[in-house]
């Protein structure tokens, strides 16, 4: 009797084993599936922060033309009176205080947007470090499964010599 369940529990057991292994590689794919959409993500992230970062620095060098400009024109103006001259002096340090709050701006907006930057490819990179990992595991898993495969291959052929 115990020879008529034997060839039974080791099926019962190589089914179990491929249900798991099924399973297993379900869930791997998924996984991935879901870091490559994850690193998508976040590349895009990076690519319109970096797209971002050009627009906006042409508009502040933009800007910081024209003040130059009004700034130059100013200074190669004559003034006839003195009432004008006073005039004049203060627009000009009104503009040239206002050029320098813009550089200033710009430079502490670049300063985020790079930092930001930094930070993405910072986590891009982490997202490939754990691909590498799960892929490491999962060749892992297969050297297990390959060798658990051999064993019950091995216990088969026991049973078999044994009848």
């Amino acid at each position: 009797m115990n020879k008529l369940y034997a060839p039974a529990i080791v099926a019962l057991g190589v089914f179990s084993f491929l249900i798991a292994d099924l399973t297993w590689a379900a869930a791997d794919q998924f996984t991935e599936i879901q870091q490559k959409q994850n690193q998508y993500r976040q590349q895009q992230q990076l690519d319109q922060l970096r797209r971002d970062q050009q627009i906006n620095q042409l508009q502040r060098q933009q800007q910081s033309s024209r003040l130059q400009q009004q700034l130059n024109q100013l200074q190669n103006q004559q003034l006839d009176q003195q009432g004008d001259q006073i005039q004049r002096q203060q627009q000009l340090n009104q503009l040239q205080q206002q050029l320098n709050q813009l550089k200033n701006e710009q430079q502490l907006k670049q300063l985020q947007q790079e930092q930001q930057i930094n930070q993405l490819q910072q986590q891009l990179n982490q997202t490939r470090q754990t691909q590498q990992q799960v892929n490491e595991l999962q060749r892992e898993q297969q050297l297990n499964q390959l060798q658990h495969q051999q064993k019950i291959d091995q216990i088969q052929q026991q049973l078999n010599q044994a009848h």
